[in-house]
């Protein structure tokens, strides 16, 4: 028998076309029952709600005041004419980045340091993640106190070590004011960094580390060479959602400087908030989030695409 008969078999087999699967076949009419009551809890909490807020957008509905009359693009025409609506955009999106960046670095120094072995690592592990554990109601006031410019008890520590004479107004300066808040939103956020970015340190392999020590690799060159590139695709959805989630961070923002001194830290979501809550301008503050959606839509496209390119790699 020739080599030419015998892989003729191997040649049909692969070539042979694959059958495309129907939506009726039994697997698949399996998987849409058993995603429908999830897919129907999804439609009913998050469609309705989104599409609803387009269409109050579109109208100058206030509270307790009737569903509104149509306005059409009237609300969007308010938004882009106020004074400071370019100037808060940017600043949202420096805040965001300036508080990612910082979370990452945090996050990976810390998580190299954890994943090391010493006496007391896994209490050192609880503490550091008291920050993400504890309510953000509570820290936020805190560290409000402490900023304080009149009895806060950073004034009164520099003061006793004659660092500065008189009480500094932290939140009441424009440049300590934006400073402080990308400092709390990174104190907030790093231990879920450093959570994440342990778990995948813990998953490459110590045999790498092993062998550059044998090949005379220190210790920045075994993090640049192995640790970052086997992290690459945790970070990549580490960064990607944790930047959705600061952008609509409003709480942190809110409590501490309430947008103060003269809007310098005043952020997209905390605009959404003073537009519907304390205005009660439902319309204008639902248009508001509406234009920011395609900023966050393209976040979100790409956190979807990263996560099934890694999938499928």
């Amino acid at each position: 028998m020739s080599q030419e008969t015998l892989s003729r078999p191997a040649l049909a087999i692969a070539s042979r076309p694959e059958k495309k699967r129907s939506l009726f076949a039994g697997d698949v009419r399996l998987g849409w029952l058993l995603v429908t009551p999830a897919l129907l809890v999804v439609l009913g909490m998050v469609g309705y709600p989104f599409v609803e807020a387009i269409r109050i957008s579109f109208t100058d509905r206030m509270v307790g005041r009737g569903p509104g009359r149509w306005v059409g693009l009237a609300n969007y025409e308010y938004i882009l004419g106020w004074p400071d609506f370019s100037e808060m955009i940017v600043r949202t999106l420096l805040i965001t980045v300036a508080a990612v960046a910082l979370k990452t670095l945090v996050g990976l120094i810390l998580a190299a340091s954890l994943n090391m072995n010493f006496r007391g690592r896994d209490i050192l592990r609880g503490i550091f993640m008291l920050p993400w554990i504890l309510p953000t109601y509570i820290i936020v006031l805190v560290w409000r106190w402490i900023f304080d410019g009149q009895t806060g008890l950073l004034n009164q520590i520099l003061v006793s070590f004659g660092v500065i004479s008189e009480n500094f107004p932290f939140l009441a300066k424009t440049e300590s004011a934006i400073s402080l808040l990308i400092f709390v939103m990174v104190w907030k956020g790093y231990p879920f960094y450093a959570l994440t970015f342990l778990a995948g340190m813990q998953t490459i392999s110590s045999e790498l580390y092993d062998a550059a020590k044998v090949d005379g690799a220190g210790r920045l060159a075994r993090f640049r060479y192995i640790t970052l590139p086997g992290l690459r695709q945790v970070m990549g959805v580490v960064i990607l959602l944790s930047t959705i989630w600061t952008m609509n961070t409003l709480d942190i923002p809110m409590l501490l400087t309430g947008g103060g001194p003269s809007s310098a830290t005043e952020v997209f979501p905390l605009l959404t908030y003073n537009l519907a809550m304390q205005n009660f301008r439902l319309g204008e503050g639902a248009a508001l989030p509406i234009m920011m959606l395609p900023i966050i839509g393209l976040l979100v496209m790409v956190v979807a695409g990263y996560m099934d390119r890694e999938a499928t790699e």
